[in-house]
């Protein structure tokens, strides 16, 4: 896979936290310590600018563009805030700790965001006035944690984009190697349906999982989930949806099964030394090439053989950022 790329030029003073295109990629949102937003357009013309916290951004993610150019933030000074075109139409304040990242829903569940913490709870909102963006309510909210203030904790949220599955959510909060699948309703609690966590007998020691990406199905009779951990591993799992079984007419267990599919340690090194970790792992629009970012400062691309009927992950190419002498 040839891999061609371009520099990105900041208007951030300060380290950048998140970098988000929105659905049609033709504008990018960015963040950072400087506690501003940033929005350029694709060849990088500078179209919005704000300082949006008073403290710094750790995450901003766009709305589906039938609800107009809507973002979300998170930041360190525990708010999540909802603008559109730079301007403010709601701060939503229920976190008890320093939001870690933010996600909106597939637009046929209508405009809510899922946001995860430091106090270990995941919360879904959802917009009740969609033409004034300005009333929000709480829907619904999860401990996955205890409050966790622990500087090697990860926090991410990723919802099932496939709609026929319902409201369902891939989440992780804190220093624990288990990602939640958790299932929302109108009628009934959130449910915890599945764990995705490495089996006893795995070479691989437990770790804190940092990133969670859950892939557009497009098709496919199954899911794809990606995760990344401080232990520099990128995993795949195939995790299958609840099934009634076709020879028991009064079979209504609804049971979720998972199977990791792939297990990476390309960013554990950093040159000769161990301790590399995942930042950020995440699919392309058809859940076929899976992206991940480490400390080890590159960018792998991962793909599925094709001669294996998918069954088979390799690496399709890496981009580093090397210092030349």
């Amino acid at each position: 896979m040839m891999i061609q790329t371009g520099l990105i030029t900041s208007a951030h003073s300060d380290l950048l936290t998140c970098l988000a295109y929105d659905f049609y990629g033709t504008n990018i949102a960015s963040c950072g310590l400087d506690q501003k937003i940033v929005v350029t357009t694709a060849d990088q013309s500078l179209k919005y600018e704000w300082k949006a916290h008073n403290a710094p951004i750790t995450h901003v993610a766009w709305a589906h563009p039938e609800f107009g150019e809507v973002l979300a933030s998170a930041g360190m000074d525990r708010t999540v805030r909802i603008w559109e075109r730079g301007e403010e139409k709601a701060v939503l304040l229920d976190a008890r700790g320093s939001v870690r990242q933010v996600e909106f829903a597939p637009s046929a569940f209508g405009l809510k965001v899922a946001t995860v913490a430091t106090d270990g709870c995941l919360r879904v909102y959802e917009c009740l006035d969609l033409g004034k963006l300005d009333v929000w309510a709480l829907a619904d909210a999860v401990e996955l944690a205890r409050e966790v203030q622990d500087v090697q904790g990860g926090w991410a949220v990723s919802w099932c984009k496939d709609r026929y599955w319902g409201q369902v959510i891939a989440a992780v909060a804190g220093a624990t190697d288990v990602v939640s699948i958790i299932q929302f309703s109108p009628s009934a609690s959130p449910q915890t349906v599945l764990e995705l966590k490495l089996s006893p007998s795995s070479t691989s020691a437990p770790t804190t999982i940092t990133t969670v990406s859950w892939a557009p199905s497009c098709g496919r009779s199954y899911h794809l989930i990606a995760t990344g951990g401080r232990d520099g591993h990128v995993r795949i799992w195939k995790v299958c949806g609840p099934m009634v079984d076709p020879e028991d007419e009064d079979d209504t267990t609804y049971k979720w099964s998972a199977q990791l599919v792939a297990d990476f340690d390309d960013h554990a090194r950093i040159g000769a030394l161990e301790g590399g970790v995942v930042g950020k792992v995440e699919w392309n629009v058809t859940g076929t090439i899976l992206s991940s970012s480490g400390s080890d400062g590159r960018v792998r691309l991962w793909k599925a053989s094709l001669t294996s009927g998918g069954r088979i992950w390799r690496i399709a190419g890496s981009v580093g950022v090397e210092q030349k002498e």
